[in-house]
């Protein structure tokens, strides 16, 4: 027998449950506060240039809005191409919506970084007041500021506000969606199923898990309006709600028809099916180990205290569906199915993108309204209880109110209503009677786990700014691509309307790099020029190239390096004006070398720009002319000049050297130890690790100043890595455990030292949450042997920096 089912809270005159005005005046505060708090994140450093990493795949979106403007196409494509490109080339692994709209934006406002952002960014803002208004009209203000405060302090949400790819979006419009629909079960007003069709079909455009969960919506619709008796969940509007189903289903389908369409054209329907296969592949253990394997990534995007509360969140919406049996407890149930589906079928995914689990941030939001709602009626339950101790009868009539006949043909309206109790009902007070407290109590319960969730939140944040949302990488070698970035966008003025651009493989071509070069293109990954100069430019990372390979082009080409990177090719010439008619001197140059001028950014280009990153200008530089002309065997000539920066002095030095000067190199040896924090380390090959040099900035730099014992041995480098030794104080996600490289090759390979030549070994330090430690040694790649520290105590590696 199917016990009563209580009724939900009185309704006020615009449909919404009841509440008093304190608790909407307080509910809307904190909801504008994480509103603001949100946007400002979601826009740090939006008008900044776009580097590596997953955020790359922003440029990437933007590529496809140009070649859509460009010529004139529908369908994405990657890659700039030299004529338009055929169906063939169109991207068909997700639907299209987000390239619209990024076209869109483009059409109006121009190509800028700022507009590969500025679609997310927007969407961002838009969702803390979405997730307070379905926490809100499902249950209270207090459950819609506990969902919009929930989404705001989560470390995922925080450090993909601004990602302009596929899980904003899709969260964005489906919770618009979802909202047209609570609003058109209370109301039954046409505009709500308007409201409700849209979010959701522009959510099916964005990506497929819109699919899954509007499919989960329609499933759950038509068993609680068609196969359950009408006593189960209360009646609706049957023709309003048909037509909300019928017209949802319909764009559902019709969406599927269209990308089916769409990719048989383009000849990519296989394509997408292999995707799938391949993106479901992932890894083969049960799912108990991969989840363990993953524990750092889980833990560092949602803290161990959201973990908790989403399962117990998990229990109580469960336990709310089936007690109180109220239609809407089913939406963050549906949200987290579909988070599910998406982090644990497409395996692949997630065991190499860590925002893959961002689905639950809106479960997880929408599991914060729901706890709130559960407290503050116990807490109200518990106050009626000691203000009617002896109300039965009230009970008696409220619940036989319960049972009286439905009209299906009309919504359900309020009555007096009763909460569920071991035996019992309990009454709800009248409107006028509502009091703020046990809300705002239950809201202020919510708040303080949410308080230990954000302490993690900020620093993952700045964590994924700098590492373009890859955080560990799993260890591997993160590089920000700034310093090539702005070496890219220096070079693309000064090459010639339309001249291509290939690329070593050293320089890990992404697409923010093809996006900096300002819509040319682009051939990655291709071989090093034999005989002939190519016709445009070959670009490349020489901390990324074979020694001898460098050799091979310094030999037979004129070069213009700007710190590690170097340029080649009939189109490069760095004296040229931005006016692309510029000639090109035919003169032998050999190598001219310019250098980055680094400071830190004002507050403004700190925020707008990058607070992450230095400003940086390009300048000749003639003592980095001179050493790499003297390593490479051209005629080099001394600078004129005195040295001013350390970098300087360290050039200065091995010139002194190079000239017989023993006493000038002695000198400056001496002004550049006083500068260092020693370090003494030698090894048995005569290298000496001198000292080092640590600038805390918006990228901070560890800077490793080597003495060396002459050419090393053909597999060995200088190498940094670090490991986080202990979790960050007040903090509950654990430490990363991962010992990870983050040293980079130097420009100049240890093959190519000189004895007794100081050589420089930048660092970027990008520290994670935690006590982390840096330790510098030289490394053997392959099989060969690497030279042990003198007096290291057995140990191989010598701690350069640690950072708490």
């Amino acid at each position: 027998m199917l016990l009563p089912r209580p009724a939900s809270r009185p309704l006020d005159l615009n449909g919404l449950p009841a509440a008093s005005r304190l608790e909407a005046r307080v509910a809307l505060t904190i909801t504008a506060i994480a509103t603001a708090w949100f946007a400002l994140a979601a826009a740090w450093e939006m008008f900044g240039p776009i580097l590596a990493g997953h955020y790359a795949s922003s440029a990437g979106v933007g590529i496809i809005a140009e070649n859509m403007l460009r010529w004139k196409i529908a369908g994405p494509v990657w890659e700039y191409t030299a004529s338009q490109p055929p169906p063939e080339m169109y991207y068909c692994h997700h639907p299209w919506g987000i390239f619209w709209t990024t076209a869109a934006f483009m059409k109006v406002f121009g190509r800028h970084d700022v507009i590969c952002r500025l679609p997310a960014v927007l969407l961002s803002a838009a969702t803390p007041p979405l997730l307070h208004a379905i926490g809100r009209s499902v249950y209270r203000p207090a459950a819609g500021a506990a969902a919009a405060a929930s989404f705001v302090v989560l470390p995922i949400t925080l450090s993909f506000a601004n990602l302009n790819a596929l899980e904003v979006p899709v969260i964005a419009w489906t919770l618009l969606g979802l909202w047209g629909y609570v609003r058109l079960t209370q109301t039954s007003r046409r505009r709500y199923l308007a409201v409700s069709a849209l979010g959701l079909a522009i959510g099916m455009n964005a990506d497929w898990p819109a699919f899954v969960l509007t499919g989960g919506l329609l499933v759950f619709g038509a068993i609680r309006a068609y196969l359950l008796p009408k006593r189960v969940f209360g009646p609706v509007h049957a023709r309003r709600y048909a037509q909300w189903w019928v017209l949802t289903a319909f764009i559902a389908a019709l969406t599927v028809a269209l990308y089916v369409a769409l990719f048989h054209h383009a000849g990519k329907l296989g394509d997408l099916l292999a995707s799938y296969g391949f993106r479901s592949s992932g890894n083969a253990e049960p799912l108990s180990k991969v989840l363990a394997s993953r524990r750092y990534w889980i833990e560092l995007s949602f803290t161990p205290v959201a973990i908790a509360a989403g399962k117990l969140a998990a229990l109580v919406c469960a336990a709310r569906l089936v007690l109180l049996r109220r239609e809407h407890d089913a939406l963050p149930l549906l949200y987290l199915a579909t988070a599910t589906v998406q982090y644990v079928v497409f395996r692949q995914g997630a065991d190499i993108h860590i925002f893959w689990p961002h689905y639950f941030g809106a479960y997880f939001a929408l599991a914060g309204a729901a706890l709130v709602e559960t407290a503050a009626a116990l807490l109200e339950r518990a106050a009626a209880a000691r203000r009617t101790p002896g109300n039965a009868a009230l009970l008696e009539r409220a619940a036989a109110a319960r049972h009286a006949p439905d009209d299906a043909a009309q919504p359900a309206q309020p009555a007096p209503a009763a909460w569920p109790a071991p035996g019992a009902l309990t009454a709800w007070p009248a409107p006028g009677a509502l009091t703020a407290w046990p809300a705002l109590a239950a809201l202020a319960l919510w708040l303080v786990p949410l308080a230990a969730v954000l302490r993690d939140g900020l620093p993952a944040l700045r964590y994924a700014r700098e590492t373009g949302g890859r955080f560990n990488e799993r260890g591997h070698l993160i590089d920000s691509d700034g310093a090539k970035t702005a070496f890219l966008r220096w070079l693309g003025p000064r090459l010639p309307a339309g001249a291509p651009v290939e690329m070593h493989e050293g320089m890990k071509a992404s697409w923010a790099q093809v996006w900096a070069l300002g819509g040319r293109v682009v051939t990655p990954a291709r071989p090093a020029p034999k005989q002939e100069p190519p016709r445009g430019a070959y670009l490349v990372d020489t901390r990324f190239m074979l020694d001898r390979d460098q050799a091979s082009l310094a030999r037979r080409f004129d070069i213009t390096a700007v710190g590690p990177f170097w340029a080649l090719g009939a189109a490069v010439d760095p004296q040229a004006a931005v006016d692309p008619r510029a000639a090109v001197d035919p003169r032998a140059r050999g190598i001219e070398a310019f250098s980055f001028r680094e400071r830190e950014p004002g507050l403004l280009a700190w925020y707008l720009v990058s607070g992450t990153e230095p400003e940086r200008e390009i300048a000749p530089d003639p003592f980095l002319t001179w050493e790499l002309r003297a390593h490479f065997g051209q005629p080099a000539e001394p600078p004129a000049g005195a040295p001013e920066t350390l970098e300087q002095k360290r050039i200065a030095h091995n010139i002194a050297l190079a000239a017989g000067d023993g006493a000038r190199a002695a000198a400056l040896l001496a002004e550049i130890s006083a500068a260092l924090a020693p370090l003494g380390a030698r090894f048995d090959d005569g290298t000496e690790l001198l000292g080092t040099t640590f600038h805390e900035g918006a990228r901070s730099l560890l800077t490793i100043f080597v003495r060396a014992g002459g050419p090393a041995a053909s597999d060995v480098a200088l190498s940094v890595r670090s490991r986080v030794v202990e979790r960050a104080p007040l903090s509950t996600t654990m430490a990363d455990p991962i010992y990870r490289d983050v040293g980079l090759p130097t420009a100049i390979a240890p093959q190519r030292w000189r004895a007794g030549f100081l050589y420089a070994d930048p660092v970027p330090i990008r520290k994670r949450p935690g006590t982390e430690v840096f330790w510098a040694s030289l490394r053997a790649r392959d099989r060969g042997r690497a030279p042990a520290l003198v007096d290291g105590g057995g140990a191989s590696e010598v701690e350069v920096l640690r950072l708490r």
